[in-house]
């Protein structure tokens, strides 16, 4: 995806992951986890990926209440936002938009055990399942 939006790795980190993954420099986005992404970073990337708060809040280790009140959030939450941005990225790629990446995500998939994409992003090992089966997908490997 092309960075339509003049920002840097700094201001948004999110933003930066999904637009222009290959040019972020790992030790930037570990340095904006450890800082903590903040409410603003967050409220971002909940409209970039047309997600609701309350959707993601079942995906994120914070409430809603917490994701839509802190200025800042813990390591663990930054880290999996993160992890969020990187799955919306490769997903957004593979279907050719968020749109339709979001259905993907909210449809049962077989390959997957029969539950929805979505329904895995709680975990790490879920979030790689994901982009795993997103790369069968690019590569036209169907089960």
């Amino acid at each position: 995806m092309q960075n339509p939006i003049n920002y840097s790795i700094k201001s948004e980190p999110l933003l930066w992951v999904i637009h222009d993954p290959s040019a972020v420099y790992e030790g930037d986005i570990i340095s904006s986890i450890r800082k903590g992404i903040t409410r603003r970073q967050f409220m971002a990337f909940v409209k970039e990926v047309k997600q609701s708060v309350s959707a993601l809040a079942e995906v994120i280790p914070a409430s809603y209440s917490s994701l839509t009140k802190k200025d800042r959030y813990d390591k663990a939450t930054s880290e999996r936002m993160v992890e969020l941005a990187e799955v919306f990225a490769q997903g957004s790629e593979v279907f050719g938009d968020v749109t339709k990446f979001n259905s993907w995500l909210e449809s049962t998939s077989q390959p997957l055990g029969g539950v929805t994409p979505f329904s895995l992003l709680d975990t790490s090992i879920g979030i790689s399942l994901v982009k795993d089966e997103l790369g069968n997908i690019d590569h036209g490997i169907i089960a």
